[in-house]
């Protein structure tokens, strides 16, 4: 092809394209759509284009451009009309003519086979099946479906959501307590049966909207996107329409259809009665709202929020463009070639389209970092890890290399300007910060507490009769709490008795001498009346509680008062010194290494009424596997990640080993109190730090 563009006589086109009109652009300028019905794919070509074409029959580009040149308005050159045959070449829109045209069909057959490995490579996160073709049945529901094009029918859509969501809020308690019904088995099927039902909903809408215009709809099927199955439905026919009102309404049908299930969903939860079918519909309508708004409107991902963008900016292929103008910005900015954008556009979008690129390539950049994650969890260990490690190479570092290729072959371009040096400075300041080692601290979820500290429980059950202040300060010895037990007290009685009777009967056998069994007998109740007496004692001694040594009396539970009876083992409170300080810090693997005994630190709560000088006392050996002060915990506001396991304790989400500090300089005495401790650690590079926590993550979940 290349050759033959060169020669008088230019190749020709198919016979069964189309040269359809197009939509005017913003500025009142006519398009024209090519249609290629044989892969079902359509061009937006301007004025130029447009003539260049329709003179394509006289063969050579010089008596083109002359022609088009002479009976329009237009300048074209003889290059403008090769161009334009080099792009219906790669497009696929030349006849294929003798040996030369079997040639480049074998050629481009050959560039688009791929083998096993990259098919699977780049479809198992995405796969595509065409199952019915569905343009017969969309022309026959036309008729019922009327209604819904009505110029009233928005109105009174948006009415029956507004009733829907005030009969809700009336009810949200209930509304809300619902989706606990989810997460059962019958809850789980139903999700999944309502997702489907709406889901087939959505792109019914897209069918009949684009029938309804004059579409033809040639296939609905299912694509397995990251393995979960969702519907589509092929309405590209649509961008033949020049009306792009027409063409919004059908991006915007499938959001619309499933609003409609909302709605009824919404109004028929309001009226249902409590049961299973009231709590599918909710899942029906919770589901839907929730889908529709951050899924389907979402305009950096390619579902109706895209297209929706890409029709009310009229500009189609917005995301390919965009992305051209995005790496010609970002060049410009970088280097500053002089290259001019890739396509003349206004300055205002033009920069609209650079900002919608740069935002998607953020968000695909975290998004394809989750769907490595998912990749990740959904298999075992090593293939998990594997298909993760193909996710981020193929989706996130191989864009990025390609474009780091691009600047390489583009050197020789390279002038010394100001985007150079504002970009080798830039550049320079980077490596710096990833290489020298400036990070000289590390920070960590820490709480202050007295080191003598003990927990005060009941030893023995019975009823509240003297109890401290919170609070209050207690000597060493003294009394805190004192339980009373009746049966204790009676049981002292009965021993005491017991042995004043056993006493007088002894007395009375030592005078007749031939009792001698007897006396045997009463000497061994006698000692079990003693040991009885002893044990009631000791048991009622347990009832008072005394402080161990000198402190303060905290965390008494509010409902603890005299009068009220208590279970053996109950919590009283904790008796605390505050004057004996320390600081229990939990520091992350990654920043194990740089620490060590005696390392400064300084403590700060998290109210900022104490600033404390400390030092490492010791350090764990083995991280933390159970979370043991509550108070860091996130499910108390504290900065430690935990969740709850079978038993629930408290688990931490990453790997944590506990440090203890002690004051270095006076303190003052206090309670406790939650904040964070700032380790003077060993200076780290950015650089050393992410390969060893990337190191250390890779042999954990790769269980090397």
């Amino acid at each position: 092809m290349a050759d033959a563009l060169t020669l008088a006589r230019l190749p020709f086109l198919r016979e069964d394209l189309r040269l359809l009109p197009g939509p005017s652009t913003a500025e009142g300028r006519p398009t024209w759509t090519l249609h290629d019905p044989a892969a079902h794919r359509f061009f937006r070509i301007g004025w130029a284009e447009f003539e260049i074409l329709s003179r394509w029959n006289l063969g050579d580009a010089t008596a083109i451009a002359r022609a088009v040149s002479g009976q329009t308005t237009l300048r074209v050159s003889p290059t403008e009309v090769l161009d334009m045959g080099r792009f219906c070449e790669n497009a696929g829109l030349i006849r294929a003519e003798g040996e030369q045209g079997a040639s480049r069909l074998s050629a481009a057959l050959a560039s688009r086979r791929m083998s096993a490995a990259k098919w699977l490579l780049k479809n198992y996160l995405f796969l595509r099946l065409r199952l019915v073709n569905p343009d017969r049945l969309l022309a026959a529901l036309q008729p019922w479906v009327a209604w819904a094009f009505h110029p009233a029918f928005p109105v009174m859509l948006l009415a029956l959501a507004a009733l829907g969501l005030f009969l809700v809020g009336r009810q949200w308690e209930g509304f809300t307590h619902t989706l606990s019904w989810a997460f059962t088995a019958e809850g789980a099927l139903a999700t999944v049966l309502a997702l489907s039902a709406s889901k087939f909903a959505h792109e019914l809408g897209h069918g009949l909207a684009a029938k309804r215009f004059g579409c033809r709809v040639p296939a609905m099927g299912v694509a397995l996107l990251v393995l979960w199955p969702v519907l589509w439905t092929d309405v590209t026919d649509s961008w033949r329409l020049t009306d792009r009102r027409q063409r919004l309404m059908i991006d915007a049908a499938g959001m619309t259809a499933e609003v409609i299930v909302a709605v009824v969903a919404s109004l028929l939860w309001a009226v249902l009665p409590d049961g299973p079918l009231r709590s599918a519909v909710f899942l029906l309508a919770g589901s839907v709202w929730l889908l529709t708004l951050a899924v389907n409107l979402n305009p950096l991902m390619r579902f109706d929020g895209y297209f929706l963008l890409s029709d009310l900016l009229d500009e189609p292929n917005l995301q390919d463009r965009s992305f051209a103008l995005g790496r010609w910005w970002l060049r410009e900015r970088l280097f500053g070639f002089g290259d001019g954008p890739p396509e003349g556009l206004p300055s205002g979008r033009r920069h609209l389209l650079v900002a919608y690129a740069l935002a998607v390539w953020v968000y695909r950049f975290f998004l394809f970092l989750g769907i490595a994650l998912v990749v990740y969890h959904l298999a075992f260990k090593l293939l998990g890890l594997f298909l993760m490690m193909v996710e981020i190479g193929w989706f996130i570092l191989r864009p990025i290399a390609l474009e780091l290729k691009v600047w390489r072959q583009r050197r020789g371009d390279l002038r010394w300007n100001r985007n150079m040096m504002v970009s080798a400075t830039i550049g320079t300041l980077l490596v710096l910060a990833a290489l020298l080692p400036w990070s000289g601290s590390v920070s960590a979820p820490a709480l202050l507490r007295p080191e003598r500290q003990s927990v005060l429980y009941t030893a023995q059950p019975g009823q509240l009769s003297q109890m401290p202040r919170e609070g209050q300060a207690v000597v060493a010895g003294e009394t805190l709490f004192v339980l009373q037990s009746p049966e204790l007290g009676f049981r002292r009685r009965r021993a005491e008795a017991e042995i004043e009777g056993l006493r007088k009967h002894l007395a009375g056998l030592s005078f007749d001498t031939q009792s001698a069994g007897e006396v045997q007998v009463a000497w061994e109740e006698l000692g079990k009346a003693v040991a009885d007496l002893r044990d009631s004692v000791a048991a009622g001694d347990a009832l008072s509680t005394r402080a161990v040594f000198a402190g303060v009396v905290v965390d008494i539970p509010p409902l603890l008062r005299p009068g009220l009876w208590m279970g053996r083992h109950e919590p009283l409170g904790i008796l605390m010194d505050p004057a004996t300080q320390m600081v229990e810090a939990y520091v992350a693997e990654a920043d194990l290494a740089r620490i060590e005994v005696g390392t400064p630190a300084r403590f700060y709560a998290e109210n900022g009424e104490i600033a404390l000088d400390v030092s490492v006392r010791s350090i764990d050996r083995l991280s933390t596997r159970e979370m043991t002060v509550p108070e860091l915990s996130s499910t108390n506001g504290g900065g430690i990640a935990v969740r709850e396991d079978a038993s629930r304790k408290l688990v931490p989400e990453a790997s944590l080993y506990r440090v203890v500090l002690v004051p270095t300089g006076p303190v003052m005495p206090t309670l406790i109190r939650r904040g964070t401790v700032m380790l003077d650690a060993k200076a780290e590079s950015l650089l050393t730090r992410v390969w060893r926590n990337g190191v250390a993550v890779l042999i954990r979940e790769s269980n090397l």
